[in-house]
Formats: structure tokens, C-alpha cells, sequence
């Protein structure tokens, strides 16, 4: 049997399952996507592209993959005050809009005061999503609205 501080020392790609939402760290953007198979070295997803009809399929590295629960991914140029950042283990308040450097690059300044991060002008942050999340009898809403679209009766 295992303690709860047993599991909480689990690899992030152990706690992943098949169907799961989850973000991608790919060059420095995380991109959507879903589980498909959870391997010792890699990762299965599929990534989410609404404009196609097939999803892109890959096979990542683990520590690029975290569960999207509780995370909305946002363009760094659109990131603004108040929003906090998930960046790896640290999670930081921006102090103010980012500010485009001579070279390009982002520079987001933090309320803690701590050194700015610079980052890629076209990269995609992990925001903290603190909205609730609708549920009924432990399924989300929006699950549910799916599943009795595609069963429904004409």
C-alpha cells in the first residue's frame, strides 16, 4: 500500500492517463493535447488542431508533458498584469505587460521583484486557471454535452 507522500514523488508522467487532457512543452510553447499511450520514455499524445480534420500524432519525452487541469495556455505577447505564470516548479505573478526588448525577446517583470524572465515573442505560457470547474456526478459539463451529442437519437 502506498502513503500519500509516496505518491506525491511520482514522476508528472506517471500520474498521466490515456484520454487525458495535457500541455506540451515543444521549442519553448506548450501546445494542447491529449494522452494516447504512456510508455517509460515517452509520452503518446495527439495534438489538438481544430482548423484539421486528423490530429498530429507524436511521441514525447515526459518532462515535456503536464496535465492541463487547473492550467490555460495564453500567447506570452498577451499576457498581462495580475495573470500568474506556471513557470516550471515556480509559480510567479506578472507585475506588468510584457515589454519587447531590442533583440525581440519578452521581458516580464514579476511582482515578487525577483529577475525578469525573457522569453520567445511568439512562445505560449502556462497560465494558472483558478476558474471551478463545472461537474455533474464527478463528470465534467462539457464532457457530458459531448458524449449526448454524438449518442443522440434523430
Amino acid at each position: 500500500m502506498t502513503s500519500p507522500l509516496q505518491s506525491q514523488h511520482l514522476a508528472p508522467h506517471q500520474l498521466l492517463r490515456i484520454g487525458q487532457p495535457v500541455h506540451v512543452n515543444q521549442r519553448a510553447s506548450w501546445l494542447d493535447a491529449t494522452v494516447t499511450s504512456i510508455g517509460s520514455r515517452t509520452v503518446g499524445v495527439a495534438y489538438q488542431n481544430h482548423g484539421v480534420a486528423a490530429a498530429f500524432a507524436d511521441a514525447v519525452r515526459p518532462w515535456a508533458v503536464r496535465p492541463a487541469d487547473g492550467a490555460q495556455l495564453r500567447p506570452a505577447a498577451q499576457v498581462s498584469a495580475g495573470d500568474v505564470v506556471i513557470f516550471g516548479s515556480r509559480i510567479r505573478t506578472v507585475a506588468a505587460p510584457p515589454v519587447v526588448g531590442r533583440d525581440g525577446w519578452l521581458a516580464l517583470q514579476f511582482a515578487d521583484g525577483a529577475q525578469p524572465a525573457l522569453v520567445m515573442p511568439g512562445a505560449v505560457l502556462r497560465l494558472v486557471d483558478d476558474t471551478p470547474q463545472v461537474t455533474v456526478n464527478g463528470q465534467p459539463l462539457c464532457a457530458l454535452f459531448t458524449g449526448m451529442g454524438s449518442s443522440r437519437r434523430q
